[in-house]
């Protein structure tokens, strides 16, 4: 079965997801998909493991699922290109954008991220899928992410332990971490004991 991503729901939410896989913590960056295993898990629990069309790709053997994991590490490292350059001017890096696209031209469904005048644009159509396909709904999401999530909504936290990316979907838009209960609570906790300090 699809993933509410590849479904269209909350654009570009798997891509933000996976950019979190690599993230810094207070003890120093963290890799969450270190191993094959833990990219095959993380797939698992984020519903990503079945393709646009509801079929799940066998797993992948040893050597298979080395390779498996340095490509999602290539698409995770394009994926943060382009969401930082379509955040920042909405026009996603030439590089980036094609390295998405490889991923798309490798799924069972044929997804075609162009840019066109009014921006960047998502057609589909029918094919065979390859070994790559395991990764083809991060990469539909990361399309989704560019062609459907307005640009000035796609933010990092602004918790320095974090730079997490994450979609402001508030209502005022105004959103500067990427969880409230997290990020912000410390953040806040770090400024008032810093305030109480200097007074």
């Amino acid at each position: 079965m699809p993933s509410s991503e590849t479904s269209g729901a909350r654009p570009g939410h798997l891509a933000v997801a996976f950019l979190g896989t690599a993230r810094m913590t207070r003890g120093g960056p963290v890799d969450l998909i270190a191993t094959p295993q833990d990219l095959c898990s993380w797939l698992e629990a984020h519903g990503a493991r079945s393709d646009s069309a509801g079929a799940s790709p066998p797993s992948p053997g040893p050597p298979e699922a080395r390779q498996l994991l340095d490509e999602a590490r290539r698409l995770r490292a394009d994926l943060g290109v382009l969401a930082e350059s379509f955040a920042k001017t909405g026009i996603p890096e030439a590089h980036a954008l094609h390295g998405v696209q490889r991923i798309l031209d490798a799924s069972s469904w044929s997804w075609h991220l162009t840019l066109a005048e009014a921006g960047p644009s998502l057609l589909l159509e029918a094919r065979s899928g390859t070994p790559l396909a395991a990764l083809g709904p991060i990469a539909l999401s990361g399309a989704r992410l560019v062609t459907g999530v307005d640009r000035t909504r796609l933010r990092r936290c602004e918790s320095a332990t974090c730079r997490a990316w994450f979609v402001d979907r508030s209502k005022a838009g105004r959103q500067r971490w990427c969880s409230m209960a997290r990020c912000g609570n410390r953040e806040k906790a770090t400024r008032h004991r810093a305030r109480r300090r200097t007074s």
